[in-house]
């Protein structure tokens, strides 16, 4: 498979990672940026995109994500849209998570879907979304969209593994215990 993973000034870095570390070795995983020559994610990692926006072929992508971060800097970029609104029409898996959904509904493609958001509903950003459609959940899964809040970003990343079948259901298992602390694993 061919994860495509949006990445853009001040990006959070850490809500797309795991997924690359839990995807297994035979899936692709490529970054798109909207045309600079390197991004510096929210952290401040400095990277080197595989590619532009501008190359991106939509049949090409079987997965997309869209970090969160300063997702409100790229809103309006019609290119952008424009892909989003091409794969989510191929019914093709699309994450997004914190900030990140703000682009999908920029791109009109939350429309009518239930979705959550690290974006409060008291914030003037939120006038983005669909105020009906929103869930104060950690993760939703409508149809081909995953949305999730900013600090559910590990089961996003195993909710994104497992709908695609990027692994086995025992490294999901191995992974859902490694990325969180026996603290948690007790409470749950």
């Amino acid at each position: 498979m061919n994860i495509h993973i949006l990445i853009y000034n001040d990006y959070a870095h850490f809500e797309a990672n795991l997924i690359g570390w839990i995807k297994g070795r035979g899936h692709e995983l490529v970054t798109v940026s909207l045309g600079e020559s390197e991004i510096t994610s929210a952290e401040g990692f400095i990277m080197k995109p595989h590619t532009t926006i501008d190359k991106v072929n939509p049949n090409d992508i079987d997965i997309f994500i869209v970090p969160g971060g300063d997702a409100p800097s790229i809103l309006g970029n019609e290119k952008l849209q424009k892909l989003l609104q091409q794969v989510n029409e191929q019914n093709k898996l699309i994450g997004s998570i914190c900030y990140g959904p703000l682009v999908l509904a920029d791109a009109g493609i939350l429309k009518k879907r239930k979705f959550t958001t690290s974006v409060t509903p008291d914030l003037e950003l939120f006038n983005h979304f669909t105020r009906e459609a929103f869930v104060e959940n950690g993760v939703i899964v409508d149809e081909n969209i995953v949305t999730a809040k900013g600090d559910d970003y590990v089961d996003f990343a195993l909710t994104i593994c497992k709908l695609a079948n990027l692994t086995t259901e025992n490294a999901l298992n191995y992974w859902a215990s490694f990325f969180r602390s026996k603290q948690e694993m007790v409470n749950q």
